[in-house]
């Protein structure tokens, strides 16, 4: 069992508990050792083997016995009982926007509702209207947030799927049957949301390869099987396609099914253009007796170089003038992750984190920074335990304390303030000051109009203590719309005030969006790359926000978190 199968059953039994109404901490407990989990660099089974499952963060003794059942037999019987009080399906009403256990609870005991269609006509008979709770807004936002649902759920979260397919690679690179291997598709691009896996390798035995695949832990059922391709769905729903090619052929093929489409095609009308026929095979030179040479193909670059091109990274290749700038040798010299020298957006137990300042920190060493900010929640918003005044003055001197025992690594003070719907910050600017950095974010509201949620914004941005506007758009990907707002006037305040944008690394937001991104760098305006991180595991999302960078075209100037401490701080509106 690996390690998204473990986090997926005890987030699932956190979530049955929850519309059980069983004890919260006992919830808490499950949701953290999911985290936990699914974070893990090791696998599972490695450390199950080595009996040291209690090291990992979150895993009690209950919990350990737990996780022990389901590599041992697959299930657990708890979860089994649980299974048998609430269905499964019943889980999936979790995920729309509005619903919360408590209403699915009431949903299923009063009405059997155990699924979105079912859900949905519940809605439009309007038979909820005569239950207390419910009128004719809420129907309509519940309806509306399951056609959101259901038009993104055919795509799959980058952050789901990458250690996925991460696990299956390193499967395969074990046998004997493989020689080569690359991820292609919109995997492959980095993009937010994935379709599908798809794996290309070379091999001198594909059919033994064929069914190494098919046999993976992973693989729920065989959709289609052939001597060189097989098609496959695995256990968390989405499909993986492996494709042998021929050695001579690996460098065509992975350009060919990297994508994007748009890309290809204008590449292959480069070639033409040359008298050359590039596809999945190779790169062939046309004779004059139509006769077809094969020139290239072996090597990924192979394809660049015979229509005249540098190396253009998979992130940029989405037809958006990449090629024109290769053309012209005015490619971005991309971000990489190495460039990052600390995260600035994080969550502690001072708020709605799971570990404390010093687990944070340390972890943070382990990751090579050279600072870190703590972030922790100033908000009238109880689920996410935000600090009030006097709580705030004894959580900044726990920070100072913090930074004092840890040395090689800089704690700073920073808080996330809420924005009112006023745009006021949370806090007063008297309190604020005393912090090292300031973030802003806004967690109500996100139905306000347009101009309304705008003029919030930019007034929340001339204050002169928020350096730093926190997830800008507000969006859930697969789950919650970006808030209305007007991005271009939000831009020019930004600049104008010097206010930094974040890129939230967390895969449910990825916000800044990868080509608001790139807007924002056309407009001068500097960034920030940062986790959102609420457990020390989550820390190692930053790749994903760097992954959204680079497909926004960005390079090292224009985050300020890849400068020094000293260079950092002078980026920050306060200081200048």
């Amino acid at each position: 069992m690996d390690n998204q199968t473990v986090a997926k059953i005890l987030r699932q039994t956190a979530d049955l508990l929850e519309i059980m109404e069983a004890n919260s901490f006992r919830i808490k407990a499950y949701r953290q050792a999911a985290q936990s989990i699914e974070s893990l660099a090791t696998d599972i089974y490695q450390i199950y083997q080595k009996d040291k499952l209690k090291e990992i963060s979150g895993v009690g003794v209950g919990i350990e016995k737990y996780i022990k059942e389901l590599i041992k037999t697959g299930t657990c019987w708890e979860f089994e009982k649980f299974k048998k009080q609430i269905p499964l399906s019943v889980l999936e009403l979790l995920k729309i926007e509005g619903l919360g256990p408590k209403k699915v609870k009431f949903l299923y005991h009063k009405f059997k509702i155990t699924s979105l269609i079912k859900l949905e006509n519940l809605l439009k008979s309007h038979f909820l209207l005569k239950e207390n709770g419910w009128g004719e807004k809420s129907e309509q936002n519940i309806l509306k947030s399951i056609f959101l649902y259901k038009k993104f759920n055919q795509r799959f979260l980058l952050g789901e799927i990458y250690p996925l397919a991460q696990e299956i690679i390193k499967e395969l690179k074990k046998s004997k049957f493989v020689d080569q291997i690359e991820i292609c598709g919109s995997l492959r691009r980095q993009k937010e949301t994935v379709g599908d896996i798809d794996i290309l390798i070379t091999s001198s035995k594909p059919r033994q390869a064929i069914k190494l695949f098919t046999t993976l832990q992973n693989v729920k059922r065989i959709l289609a099987q052939g001597a060189t391709k097989v098609q496959v769905v695995l256990k968390q729903g989405i499909g993986a396609d492996l494709r042998v090619v021929k050695p001579e052929s690996f460098g065509a093929a992975i350009h060919y099914f990297t994508g994007s489409k748009n890309h290809n095609i204008k590449i292959r009308w480069l070639g033409m253009k040359r008298n050359l026929r590039i596809n999945e095979y190779g790169v062939y030179r046309i004779e004059k007796n139509n006769r077809k040479i094969k020139i290239g193909g072996e090597f990924e670059k192979d394809i660049f170089k015979a229509v005249g091109l540098p190396w253009i990274n998979p992130e940029l290749r989405e037809n958006q003038g990449e090629i024109e700038a290769a053309q012209k040798k005015q490619l971005p010299n991309l971000i990489q992750i190495k460039d990052i020298k600390g995260d600035c957006h994080l969550h502690t137990v001072w708020s709605d984190g799971k570990e404390n300042i010093l687990e944070m920190a340390k972890k943070a060493k382990e990751l090579g920074y050279q600072y870190l900010a703590v972030t922790d929640h100033a908000s009238f918003i109880k689920v996410a335990n935000g600090l009030d005044i006097k709580r705030t003055i004894e959580y900044l001197k726990a920070v100072k304390k913090a930074d004092k025992k840890i040395g090689g690594i800089k704690i700073l003070a920073g808080i996330e303030v809420d924005i009112k719907k006023n745009g006021d910050l949370y806090l007063p600017n008297q309190v604020l000051k005393k912090f090292d950095l300031v973030i802003g974010a806004i967690h109500s509201g996100f139905k306000t109009e347009k101009e309304v949620m705008t003029k919030r914004i930019i007034k929340a941005m001339q204050n002169r203590y928020l350096d730093v506007l926190a997830h800008p758009s507000g969006r859930l990907i697969n789950k919650r719309e970006p808030y209305q707002f007007d991005f271009n006037q939000i831009l020019e305040q930004a600049k104008k005030t010097k206010t930094i944008l974040e890129i939230n690394s967390s895969y449910q937001r990825l916000d800044l969006n990868a080509n608001q991104a790139r807007l924002a760098k056309e407009k001068g305006v500097k960034m920030i790359i940062s986790t959102d991180a609420h457990n020390t595991g989550s820390l190692e999302m930053m790749k994903f926000g760097i992954a959204n960078a680079r497909r926004g075209w960005l390079e090292k100037k224009d985050i300020i978190n890849t400068k020094s401490l000293k260079d950092f701080l002078k980026q920050l509106k306060r200081n200048k």
